[in-house]
Parts: C-alpha cells; structure tokens; sequence
C-alpha cells in the first residue's frame, strides 16, 4: 500500500500576515555560457509561495501560492519543514510579483 505525502504548505500554516517561501537558487552560468563562482554568486532574491497566512478582517492577501515574486536581499526567517528549507516574512517585505 502506498501513502500518499502531504506538501510543506499544508503541514505549516503561517499566521499574522506571513507568507512561506521557496526561494529559487541563482543562477550559477551566464547566459552566454560562462560559470560564475559560487563566491560571486548573489544571495536568490526571486522565490515561488508556497503557503499565505489566513486572510482576516482587516487584511486581505495580495500574493497567493504558486506566484513568483521579487524579495529583498536579506530579511526574513529561515524554516526547514520536513528537511526542505524556506523563508517565511511578512507580505509587507515582498517587492513585487513576477509575471
């Protein structure tokens, strides 16, 4: 018999105006080719939500799961649900959404 696994996003619910990320790895050749060290290589400012806090009275989402979105550099909290590991910051700190 085979079990079925949940996702992180239903195992982790974040709350007050949060939302859970996974951020996309940079990228690690140019487009022409060229390798760049992973000395050179920036800290991924772009990532995919994976899970948004429950809407409530005052405050309604503007991103949803699955949107790839533009974050600052550094900011927000590390989390590892089951072995994988994410970010989770608050709405506020997301830059834009990458269409």
């Amino acid at each position: 018999m085979f079990r079925a696994t949940r996702s992180a996003f239903v195992k982790f619910t974040p709350l007050n105006k949060q939302v859970l990320l996974e951020r996309v790895a940079p990228a690690a050749t140019t487009q022409a080719g060229i390798m760049i060290p992973q000395a050179a290589q920036a800290k991924a400012n772009e990532a995919k939500i994976v899970a948004v806090a429950p809407e409530t009275k005052d405050w309604a989402a503007t991103v949803k799961v699955g949107d790839m979105v533009l974050l600052r550099e550094w900011g927000g909290q590390t989390v590892k649900v089951d072995g994988t590991e994410y970010t989770l910051m608050r709405e506020d700190d997301i830059l834009g959404v990458l269409n």
